[in-house]
C-alpha cells in the first residue's frame, strides 16, 4: 500500500511539473508574441495624407479628396504632406493616383508657404521629441545609414576612483536622420565642441568620425543622453534590427 502511494505520489508530482511547464511554455510564448506585435505597431507611428480619389492634374484638391495613413518611422521625406491645410484649395500640378501619399512636388503653389513653418513636427511619434547628439565612430562612416539601430556608449573619466567608465546610455535606437558628418577631426576641434573630457592623442583621433545623429527619444532617455555629453564622449556600436 505505501509502495503504491509512493509511486502515485511521484507521477503526480511530475505530472504537476509538466503541467507547470506546459503554462510556462504557453505564456512565455504569448509574451515573445505581444512584443513583436507592439513593435511591428510603433514601426508605423508616423500619418501622411493619401489620395481618397484619383485626383486629376488641374483640378481643385478638396478635404474630401485626402485621407490619413500611417507609415513606417524609417520612411522619411520632406516631400510627404501631412496637414490637410497646405493643400485644401490648392492645383495638382500632375496626376495624383487613388492610395498614393501626396507630395509636395504635385502640388501648384506649396512651395510658397512661409519657411518659417517647418513641418518635421509632424514626424515626430507622440510621447517623444527629436534629440540630435555628437557621437565618435570609428570604422567606414559609409556603413551607418537612417534607420539603422545603434548603441550609444558614454565613455569617461571619474576623477574619484581615478578610472575610466564605459556604459551603454541608450539600447538599440533607430536613427532618424544623420545631419552633418565630419570627417578626421583633430584633437582641438573635438575639444572645442565639448566631446572630448578625455585626453586623445592626435595619432588616436585621426582615424575616426564625427557623425550628428537624431533619435525619437522620451523625456528619461534625454536627460539621460545629456547627461553623458557633458561627462565625456559618445561611441555607437551596430545592432542587428531583427525581432525574433
Amino acid at each position: 500500500m505505501n509502495r503504491a502511494s509512493l509511486i502515485f505520489k511521484q507521477k503526480l508530482i511530475s505530472i504537476i511539473f509538466i503541467i507547470i511547464a506546459l503554462i510556462g511554455g504557453v505564456l512565455i510564448y504569448f509574451y515573445i508574441s505581444n512584443l513583436k506585435s507592439l513593435s511591428t505597431l510603433n514601426q508605423y507611428s508616423n500619418e501622411v495624407l493619401i489620395a481618397k480619389e484619383e485626383i486629376v492634374s488641374g483640378s481643385e484638391i478638396k478635404p474630401e479628396m485626402t485621407g490619413r495613413q500611417k507609415i513606417s518611422n524609417n520612411i522619411f521625406s520632406s516631400k510627404f504632406v501631412s496637414n490637410e491645410n497646405e493643400i485644401t484649395g490648392k492645383t495638382a500640378k500632375e496626376t495624383i493616383l487613388k492610395g498614393e501619399i501626396i507630395s509636395k512636388d504635385k502640388i501648384a503653389g506649396i512651395d510658397d508657404l512661409s519657411q518659417g513653418n517647418l513641418k518635421f513636427s509632424t514626424y515626430i511619434p507622440s510621447k517623444e521629441k527629436a534629440v540630435t547628439i555628437p557621437v565618435i565612430y570609428w570604422g567606414d562612416a559609409s556603413l551607418i545609414n537612417i534607420g539603422d539601430s545603434v548603441d550609444v556608449i558614454s565613455t569617461y573619466y571619474e576623477k574619484d576612483s581615478s578610472s575610466l567608465k564605459s556604459e551603454i546610455v541608450l539600447n538599440k535606437e533607430e536613427i532618424i536622420i544623420i545631419s552633418q558628418l565630419s570627417d578626421k577631426k583633430d584633437e582641438s576641434s573635438v575639444k572645442d565642441e565639448g566631446l572630448a573630457v578625455l585626453n586623445f592623442e592626435s595619432n588616436s583621433i585621426k582615424d575616426n568620425s564625427v557623425l550628428y545623429l537624431t533619435f525619437y527619444l522620451n523625456e528619461e532617455e534625454i536627460t539621460r543622453i545629456f547627461s553623458a555629453v557633458e561627462k565625456g564622449n559618445l561611441n555607437i556600436a551596430l545592432c542587428s534590427s531583427k525581432i525574433f
